[in-house]
């Protein structure tokens, strides 16, 4: 008789069943929970470091943005007379100078940088000289204006035609040189030019405007390398002659660049280049390369380009870009380091938790694994059943996270994620199989030995625990001396909070044992059974309660120790925002056609909510001997009144207060102090002469700022001057109500807020994508905290459940039962939140000395870290409260499966 072979399909379906068999056993629930954690775990490790990435990528490219074009190019420039050695002194044409962008596009694109060829552009320029025949509005004074004559390439491409026609080849004619031009309509406003107008240049040459343009992109390189070419500007003279001039510029045709080098003198052209590059998908990983890239390209004598005479010529290049990497890529640096921290100590609390997800699954397959044993198997065969186990759950788990994290955080990659999740996956593997060999050896032993410990186990404990604590001071110390690594993740240094966590976690597993037993002799004192039994459990699971303590000591300090940076970042731009503005609002009174009178000053006041306010008058003077300076006319009281209710130093009123007799105190700036001989000088002022003593020297004015500065007191000057400034402090200025004062009181008037600079420096790109990152990480913490809590009281429920349903067949009450089990685990609930309070607590003063915050600030000062009590006690208590929900929902559980009842019938 023969058997039909099973289809395919079937076998295909055996195979699965086996593999599940082969992961799952006796504990499915558990081993499926395993799987979840490792993809979550992996997910967080990977996710977490890439998101940072992703936003700081987000930062540099919103940094990149705010940047004009000009500062996004490489540029060069190139006198006359040497770009045109290659051609005999002859003048050159157009086309010569069309074939030199290519070539120097190219020449960057060799050293790899992500050069724009399609905008790349060349030009000649002239110097500035008189222009006749301008309109009234370019000559304020009588002053005739200047201009400068451009060519530039892709003039066509850049502009669109707005009236009349783009110029051609000018005619000559009596002996003289005719250039016809294109202006923008800012210019021709200006100037007073239309089509046709004429201009005389300098000596015999003239200019005949035959088109308006407009800048086609007017935020291109092509436009804003130079300004003038789109706007004019209004230019001052140097003393001694000092006088205000316009200056501008007109674009000439490619067929006039000869006629242009031989109609003005040579020694006043220029030739110029830019090459835009493309920073679009510059991520911050890339930053340092490109800028050392970029670093070589302009710092070296210059970069080759070949003229048509096959003359190789070095430009001399410059670009923007390479101060606005540098800056990002130092503050990215200290961000990175600091965030280290937390990436690290992340991953060591996932795989904490993935090991006691582990050994939920060992303690639910044991009776399995025993079994094998009692069937002689062997501890090498649990061992390979074990990792099998673990093979089938934690790969296809770790993969699904990896991929979901690479999903979610697309151009994040981070080599430091790999690592992480790769030490996740290999505790996830080697976990439940070590754990496994574990109980069944320590079994197999007890049955031997009986139940008493071996005494050497005390001495490898203690020996383990005195090498871990050696490890944590090690690394602490390697952090204090040496700091973090810049712009890498150095692991060791990094994992200061784990150090700190094993340090407390050390402390409280060798206290708990003691602290129980105490409580233990106290409950027999006392009558009733459940506080009594609840502690004699607890110390028996003390010795087993190593790992778990760990994990929430080390999850409760980060969660803290995140919270205490986010806060410090916060008021390190707290200080950096009254360091800007000096003052909750800050009005330019100055800039208003109205003057800032008593009444105006009572309104904006009052509209401003209950505040204090001083007023400020600046006027220039000088001292005799001694600079030009800017003169602050102030009333002392008043003023120190306003400064003490800000967090600056107290202002010196007492130092202004009006002397018997003799000259006058005023207060300096350390430049002009340094200057005074004698503390005693001239001041004059207009056509008052006072005679000055230094009383003391003073930083800056809110409003004034500082440099060449003396504060003088109002009493010294019998009419006061106009007030240019005023200040106004409180602790809740309404800014709406004061900016709509201001704007009917003195229209046109700026008003600068303390709470917009805050939440300026709040929004920077770098410190907003920081904070993003500390608050994922701390989130991330405290979602681990509950998972620890979670598996460490599912580790514990069976024992739990049958010490309930005995107890319960000897009439143990309800309420009996819940406070058992209350004292029975929140102990160790308690311990280790004390553990983790007491290690966040010390990671102020061990780790935030080593670690910089001013690039997250927005100011080079530096902020400390300090010890946040609120935080803690919300962490504390948190972790409390979950610990008693989830006793709750167990003991409800417990209850309802009714197996105390089938104990009394005797089932």
């Amino acid at each position: 008789m023969t058997t039909a072979a099973p289809p395919g399909g079937g076998t295909g379906r055996v195979r699965l069943r086996q593999l599940w068999t082969v992961a799952c056993g006796t504990g499915t629930a558990a081993s499926i929970g395993l799987a979840l954690l490792v993809l979550g775990t992996v997910f967080i490790a990977m996710a977490i470091p890439r998101a940072s990435q992703g936003l700081r990528t987000d930062a540099l490219r919103r940094t990149l943005a705010r940047q004009p074009a000009s500062s996004t190019a490489v540029l060069g420039s190139l006198a006359y007379q040497t770009f045109d050695v290659a051609f005999l002194g002859r003048p050159f044409g157009a086309a010569q100078l069309a074939a030199t962008p290519g070539e120097l596009a190219g020449n960057l694109t060799r050293r790899r940088l992500p050069v724009v060829a399609s905008g790349a552009w060349v030009g000649l320029t002239s110097g500035y000289a008189v222009v006749g025949g301008a309109g009234p509005r370019a000559k304020p004074g009588g002053i005739p204006p200047r201009m400068k004559i451009v060519y530039r390439d892709r003039l066509a491409r850049n502009s669109r035609l707005v009236s009349g026609r783009l110029p051609v080849l000018g005619p000559a004619f009596r002996g003289r040189i005719v250039l016809q031009v294109a202006v923008t309509p800012a210019t021709a406003a200006r100037f007073g030019l239309r089509p046709g107008s004429q201009l005389s240049y300098g000596s015999g040459v003239y200019l005949v405007v035959t088109g308006i343009i407009r800048p086609a992109g007017p935020e291109s390189a092509f436009w804003t390398t130079d300004p003038i070419l789109a706007t004019p500007e209004e230019e001052t003279s140097p003393p001694p002659g000092l006088t205000r001039y316009w200056i501008g510029a007109a674009f000439i045709s490619p067929a006039e660049v000869p006629p242009l080098q031989t109609s003005i003198p040579t020694g006043s052209l220029q030739v110029s280049w830019a090459v835009p590059l493309s920073t679009a998908r510059l991520t911050a990983g890339q930053a340092p390369a490109m800028a050392g890239r970029l670093s070589a390209a302009v710092s070296t004598a210059g970069t080759l380009i070949t003229t048509t005479n096959n003359v190789p010529t070095e430009v001399l290049l410059s670009s923007g870009l390479l101060g606005v990497l540098a800056s990002f890529t130092a503050e990215d640096h200290a961000a990175t380091s600091v965030l280290s921290l937390l990436f690290v100590s992340l991953a060591v609390i996932g795989i904490v938790t993935v090991l006691l997800g582990a050994g939920l699954v060992a303690a639910r397959r044991r009776e399995e694994f025993t079994l094998l044993r009692a069937r002689g198997g062997s501890l090498r065969q649990v061992a390979a059943l074990a990792l099998a186990a673990a093979a089938i759950l934690a790969l296809p788990a770790s993969v699904a996270g990896g991929l979901l994290a690479i999903l979610v955080t697309p151009g994040g990659g981070v080599p430091a994620a790999w690592w992480l999740a790769g030490g996740t996956l290999a505790a996830a593997l080697a976990g439940l199989p070590v754990i496994a060999v574990g109980l069944q050896g320590g079994a197999g032993r007890r049955a031997v030995r009986g139940t008493a410990p071996r005494r050497g186990a005390a001495a490898r404990r203690l020996v383990a625990e005195v090498a871990l604590a050696a490890v944590a001071v090690g690394g602490l110390v390697v952090l204090r001396r040496q700091g973090l690594a810049v712009g890498s993740v150095n692991a060791y240094a990094s994992a200061a909070p784990v150090l700190v966590a094993l340090l407390a976690a050390i402390v409280v597993v060798r206290g708990y044992p003691a602290v129980l037993r105490l409580g233990l002799r106290l409950a027999r004192a006392r009558p009733g059974v459940s506080t009594l039994v609840g502690l004699a459990r607890a110390t028996r699971t003390s010795a087993s309660a190593v790992v778990p303590v760990f994990a929430l000591v080390l999850a409760l300090a980060v969660v803290a120790f995140g919270t205490m940076l986010g806060d410090a970042v916060h008021r390190g731009q707290v200080a950096q925002s009254w360091r800007e503005v000096g003052a909750d609002a800050v009005i330019q009174a100055s800039a208003s056609a109205r003057p800032l009178t008593a009444a105006a000053e009572r309104s904006i006041a009052a509209a401003a909510g209950p505040v204090r306010t001083a007023t400020v008058a600046v006027t220039a003077g000088s001292l005799r001997p001694g600079p030009q300076v800017a003169v602050a006319v102030l009333d002392p009281s008043r003023y120190a009144a306003l400064v003490a209710d800000t967090p600056g130093p107290a202002f010196p009123a007492s130092a202004l207060a009006r002397p018997p007799a003799g000259p006058v105190p005023v207060l300096a700036a350390a430049t002009v102090a340094g200057a005074v001989p004698g503390h005693t000088t001239t001041l004059l002022i207009g056509a008052r002469k006072l005679t000055v003593r230094l009383a003391g020297q003073v930083r800056r004015v809110p409003g004034v700022g500082a440099g060449a500065l003396v504060v003088l007191p109002a009493w010294a000057l019998g009419t006061r001057p106009p007030p240019t400034v005023m200040l106004v402090a409180g602790p809740h200025v309404d800014g709406a109500g004061l900016t709509a004062a201001v704007r009917r009181a003195l229209p046109g008037a700026p008003v600068i807020l303390r709470s917009d600079a805050l939440a300026a420096l709040a929004r920077a790109p770098l410190p907003d994508a920081a904070n993003h990152a500390i608050a994922e990480s701390a989130a991330a913490a405290a979602l681990f905290s509950a998972l620890i809590v979670l598996i460490s009281l599912l580790m514990s429920a069976p024992s739990r459940d049958i010490t309930l349903m005995r107890l319960a067949t000897m009439g143990l009450g309800r309420g009996q039962a819940r406070r058992l089990v209350l004292v029975e685990t929140l102990p160790l609930v308690l311990a280790a939140t004390a553990g983790g309070v007491a290690s966040a607590w010390a990671l102020a003063p061990l780790v935030a000395p080593s670690i910089s915050l001013a690039s997250l600030t927005g100011s080079g000062a530096g902020v400390p870290v300090r010890i946040e009590p609120l935080p803690l006690a919300a962490c504390a208590a948190g972790l409390v409260l979950l610990a008693a929900g989830v006793l709750a929902a167990q003991f409800v559980l417990a209850r309802r499966r009714g197996v105390a009842r089938a104990l009394r019938v005797g089932d």
